[in-house]
């Protein structure tokens, strides 16, 4: 029971000096045992050795119970720093290693399956209907895969890579404390458990500025080690009795950490700035789709071809959109030319969406309403109790950028309901309105966690026609890099299954566990890797995945229920529990919300919540029908 209660107060970041006085904090509980023992003690050792001895005998208490993956510290080189002598008072140069964490991947895999439900998770077999886009492992890419299509649980590694901010943003350190780090999940489990941002595994911990010097190989090359391991012979696993291999499956990121990554030039500026096709900066103002015949696809052997090229004669780098080889093109079961994986975030939500709302609010500004009352429209809209916390009273208008200074979920809420805050201002023919509404029709698409064959080809359709009619609407505007980007969507969906299983909003909310453990900022990588790893080993120690949540309870009499009929037909009781709110999945429901219930003729069907009911550790919604119209205007 003490070390539950130690494990989690380093687990919350308390310091080891903070977590000894509270230890000594409960000799007035334990008194009688405490002084016995510290008397007896201390008449052989000093107080600090005991303190010492203490903690060692902790931390290899809960390394043996929880099992902690221990990081492991890697040297990029050395440097020379000028540090002054305060003795003498003069300035010397002092040797300082360039240092950077890498936390085993197979340790890792292994703790998650300790865990007993993340291996009945990892077992279950996930439903596969042609025609229909679901998961991972309903694309093409899985389906056709030498691994992955031919051993069942063979294990699916998505890596993603990205840089974040330890210090404050807007301070003098800013850049100086910025850390890199690679994350990674397993594609195996549901994408409701892979949302769990404790399932999000540190992989490698370093400073942006030793990636700027060194580059990618020396954090990769420990990676690389395990899996080629996992591979070639596997891993045992508690529930199979033979080894189980595995590869990584796809990469995300950001564009420029991928860019980064791959090789691949990180300039948008450039001449082939894309890293799915070989199209000319110039072009991509008239190339809108992949069917286009002049567009030329990157593959495997043409990557291959750049590369040697480059090698021969060095001059030649980035003459392709190459720049160098991809460390994790050494893999057997894995290549660069085969990663699908799209930042629909940032492409979408920070790029594209917020460059087209501020055109049309500018438009809208300049035809029928001012800037006063758009601001207020905005700002007073009843986003309803799901979106509130995610609407923005001001947007940025009055500037040459080309965004909103909005956060991608603030950009997606106000896309979403910018039909109803303005569609009363503008005609059903309006040209640039209707941009709008071809744009939200692809970020519904996009964003949708099921996809049939036959959107993916509407998809491409839409994306045609919505790029030839901003050219249209807004000659004198260029499409940005983004915009090309979503003529690969169709394609990226038929292989890898729905794009929203790959964005990085889930893996960005990762980093704040990092940024709330920074104390102090010696020896950043080395304190917040132990710290993490302390935590995650708790985490598997007690993990459930809380199913749904619910309120306060209050018995209610079934006769005044509305709907009564419906409550005596499913539980014949005479009095249900019923609660204000219920969590499933970490969705919300309230009385008085509208769920989908079906589809018809595409069209969906809602239904308005009347009760929440509690029983036997289930949650049920009492819904009534209501009459909706669909008008996209």
């Amino acid at each position: 029971m003490c070390s539950s209660v130690i494990a989690q107060l380093k687990a919350s970041g308390v310091p080891e000096s903070t977590v000894q006085c509270l230890v000594g904090s409960m000799e007035e509980v334990v008194n009688d045992i405490h002084a016995h023992a510290k008397e007896a003690v201390v008449e052989c050792f000093i107080w600090r050795n005991i303190r010492k001895t203490l903690e060692s005998k902790r931390k290899k208490h809960l390394e043996e119970k929880w099992k902690i993956v221990e990081p492991v510290e890697y040297i990029f080189g050395v440097r020379f720093d000028t540090r002054k002598d305060r003795t003498t008072g003069t300035y010397r140069q002092v040797p300082v290693n360039d240092k950077f964490m890498y936390v085993p991947i197979m340790g890792s895999l292994s703790s998650m399956f300790r865990n007993s439900e993340l291996c009945d998770s990892f077992q279950k077999t996930k439903p596969h209907q042609e025609g229909f886009y679901r998961d991972v492992n309903d694309g093409s890419y899985f389906r056709n895969h030498i691994l992955f299509s031919q051993q069942e649980n063979a294990l699916q590694i998505q890596l993603y890579y990205d840089d974040f901010e330890t210090a404050n943003p807007l301070g003098s350190k800013k850049g100086v404390h910025k850390l890199g780090c690679i994350y990674f999940i397993l594609r195996n489990l549901s994408p409701k458990l892979n949302s769990v941002l404790m399932n999000m595994h540190l992989v490698a911990l370093f400073h942006s500025e030793d990636l700027k010097k060194y580059g990618f190989d020396p954090i990769i090359k420990p990676l690389l080690n395990d899996l080629k391991i996992l591979e070639a012979e596997g891993m045992q696993v508690p529930f199979q009795p033979t080894p189980l291999k595995g590869s990584v499956f796809q990469v995300t990121g950001d564009n420029l950490a991928i860019h980064g990554l791959f090789g691949v030039v990180k300039s948008f500026s450039a001449k082939y700035c894309c890293r799915f096709c070989l199209t000319e900066k110039g072009e991509m103002q008239s190339v809108f789709s992949e069917d286009h015949p002049g567009l030329t696809l990157r593959s495997k052997a043409l990557h291959s071809e750049h590369c040697a090229a480059i090698q021969q004669n060095p001059a030649l780098a980035s003459t392709f959109g190459v720049k160098k080889v991809c460390p994790l093109n050494s893999l057997q079961l894995f290549h660069t030319s085969d990663n699908y994986a799209v930042d629909i975030m940032h492409d979408l939500l920070e790029g594209v969406v917020q460059y087209e709302l501020k055109l049309v609010f500018q438009y809208l500004i300049n035809n029928s309403i001012s800037v006063s009352s758009l601001s207020e429209r905005i700002m007073s809209f009843n986003y309803g109790f799901t979106q509130r916390k995610n609407r923005r009273s001001r947007v940025k208008l009055d500037d040459d950028s080309n965004n909103l200074g909005l956060s991608a979920i603030q950009s997606w809420c106000l896309l979403r309901n910018t039909p109803l805050m303005f569609g009363d201002l503008v005609r059903r023919d309006d040209s640039c309105w209707n941009l709008l509404l071809l744009l939200i029709q692809i970020v519904n698409i996009v964003f949708s966690p099921t996809v049939t064959h036959g959107m993916t080809c509407y998809l491409k359709h839409l994306i045609f026609d919505h790029h030839k009619l901003f050219k249209s609407v807004f000659p004198e505007r260029n499409l940005l890099p983004k915009h090309h980007h979503m003529i690969h969507y169709p394609r990226c969906i038929r292989k890898i299954g729905p794009l929203l299983h790959m964005w990085c909003m889930r893996f960005e909310g990762k980093h704040n566990f990092f940024k709330r453990s920074v104390k102090n900022f010696k020896n950043i990588t080395k304190t917040l890797a132990k710290r993490h790893q302390n935590q995650l080993a708790f985490h598997f120690e007690g993990f459930h995945f809380k199913r749904f949540q619910f309120g306060p309870i209050t018995e209610v009499l079934v006769s005044s229920f509305e709907g009564r009929e419906a409550l005596n037909e499913t539980f014949d009781l005479s009095c249900v529990s019923t609660t204000s709110w219920v969590k499933s999945y970490g969705t919300e429901y309230q009385p008085g919300m509208y769920v989908c219930s079906d589809v018809e003729t595409e069209i969906p069907l809602f239904n308005r919540i009347v009760s929440v009911i509690v029983k036997d550790d289930s949650a049920y919604i009492l819904t009534c029908k209501v009459s909706m119209y669909f008008d996209d205007h």
